[in-house]
């Protein structure tokens, strides 16, 4: 390990689109980082009350692609949140906690909030000192009035996006607009590139690439018909390429149980990434891919 290697655990909602395996992959080849674990969040959304088990199938799955069976893979609460005050217990809670009491880690939250609150609300103590690198939400009322329905990492638990917002210390927010959004790749050249490069996982990634391409629409999220953006990555450059994604203090408002965002009720400061550079970033990706 480098030392400036940055220790982390995943916590994904590996399956809901694609892009979670992506950065999974990406965390597994990248020098700068140390993966600890991959912790498996629900999205009930999206695939029912059985999402947590699907997900970590399916991350288990990539840790072995990438040859790194040695990363824990572990499932987190099953279903969202009731209140903000109902966390979830799980055991990848139970494994944050443990981790927590004697190494110096981040999270990489790329999916649903509910475990990363869970963790919040149930180790108050510990849980403040370990940073929390968060794909969701949005950065100003404009975005959230625009795109409130297409971004599921919030909406697919409110209540711990709440818990997140109430008491944000430590927290980086990564909104999918206007900056990660920028993160999108052209379907054809990108599996071409994948499969040229004959290795187990990048063989998968493109496999799953051209499907997704293949067989949806356009979706509100993604840029157009045959691409697709790659959101989840970006939690990964965070460490891997930091010069890349451009964050600044934003003020966070407060969230109601419906999840409508309130900017004339501010609830604190955090770092917002508001832009990024696809290019260097996509670039640190393909290096990583290349160093599994």
């Amino acid at each position: 390990m480098l030392p400036d290697t940055r220790k982390v655990v995943l916590v994904c909602d590996t399956m809901n689109e694609i892009d979670d395996q992506f950065a999974i992959a990406y965390a597994l080849g990248s020098p700068a980082v140390e993966v600890l674990g991959v912790i498996s969040s629900q999205n009930t959304l999206v695939h029912g009350s059985d999402s947590v088990h699907i997900y970590r199938e399916e991350a288990k799955k990539i840790v072995e692609l990438c040859g790194r069976g040695d990363v824990q893979t572990l499932t987190g609460a099953e279903r969202p949140m009731e209140s903000v005050d109902s966390p979830i217990d799980s055991e990848g809670v139970r494994f944050l906690s443990d981790l927590a009491k004697d190494t110096d880690f981040s999270i990489l939250g790329t999916g649903p909030a509910t475990d990363l609150a869970a963790f919040r609300l149930l180790y108050p103590q510990i849980s403040k000192s370990i940073p929390i690198i968060w794909a969701g939400s949005f950065p100003n009322q404009e975005t959230w009035l625009k795109h409130k329905f297409g971004e599921l990492n919030a909406r697919a638990d409110i209540q711990a996006w709440r818990v997140l917002y109430a008491d944000p210390i430590n927290l980086v927010v990564l909104p999918g607009w206007p900056g990660v959004v920028k993160v999108a790749v052209e379907s054809e050249s990108f599996v071409a590139q994948l499969l040229s490069k004959n290795k187990a996982i990048s063989n998968y990634l493109g496999s799953i690439l051209e499907e997704w391409c293949r067989d949806r629409v356009s979706l509100d999220m993604d840029a157009s018909r045959g691409s697709k953006v790659l959101w989840d990555i970006v939690n990964v450059a965070y460490y891997s390429v930091p010069n890349a994604v451009k964050v600044q203090q934003m003020p966070i408002p407060f969230v109601d149980a419906a999840g409508a965002m309130y900017w004339n009720q501010i609830q604190g400061q955090v770092p917002v990434c508001l832009n990024v550079d696809a290019p260097a970033i996509i670039y640190d990706f393909w290096a990583a891919i290349d160093n599994l």
